[in-house]
């Protein structure tokens, strides 16, 4: 019989209490998510790790003051932010290398997208805006949340499309401006 694996809960228990085993074993759970995580966002395989390992020295680095009640959800919005806290520098690089004074301000539009993602995630109905956060925030796959949440693939399908139309409305003042920034390579 093998034995049962600690919990998220207990794995958080002993890393505040200073165990090196409870940190290995939450880098050896969680590493390939995030990364894959990090690499869809990023399509940078060196950024991508070095968000990840950026956050596994901060988690060693806090472990005893650490409050956390959901250690994947904890993980997963850390990295989306270490991403969005990426794309932000690579603004800033971008900036120093334009010379018309015309450019829009790129990390402060960064800023007003993050906000209004934000509002308009939260004016999804409960159900979607779950689907949702678990989908592209927290890198799981339509399979893993059907499982999750006990419901059939199809339905976390039509949340998923359901909540991309409804932001795509919600965020149309920002698709524009968005595309401009892609297509002009300054990231």
């Amino acid at each position: 019989m093998q034995p049962l694996l600690p919990d998220d809960a207990q794995l958080l228990d002993r890393l505040g209490s200073d165990d090196p085993h409870a940190f290995e074993e939450i880098y050896r759970r969680y590493w390939q998510r995030l990364y894959d995580f990090a690499y869809t966002k990023t399509r940078d395989t060196d950024a991508a790790e070095e968000i990840v390992q950026a956050l596994f020295v901060v988690l060693w680095e806090k472990r005893v003051s650490l409050q956390v009640g959901n250690l994947q959800s904890y993980l997963f919005t850390a990295v989306r932010n270490r991403i969005i806290d990426h794309f932000k520098e690579k603004a800033f690089t971008a900036l120093d290398d334009v010379d018309s004074p015309s450019e829009p301000d790129y990390p402060l539009f960064l800023d007003e997208l993050e906000q209004a993602m934000q509002q308009a995630v939260g004016q999804l109905p409960e159900k979607t805006r779950r689907i949702f956060v678990l989908n592209r925030f927290e890198g799981n796959t339509v399979r893993q949340i059907a499982s999750l949440l006990r419901m059939p693939e199809r339905t976390v399908e039509y949340h998923i499309t359901q909540a991309l139309r409804t932001l795509k409305k919600l965020l149309k003042d920002f698709i524009l401006p968005v595309a401009a920034i892609l297509v002009s390579g300054k990231f």
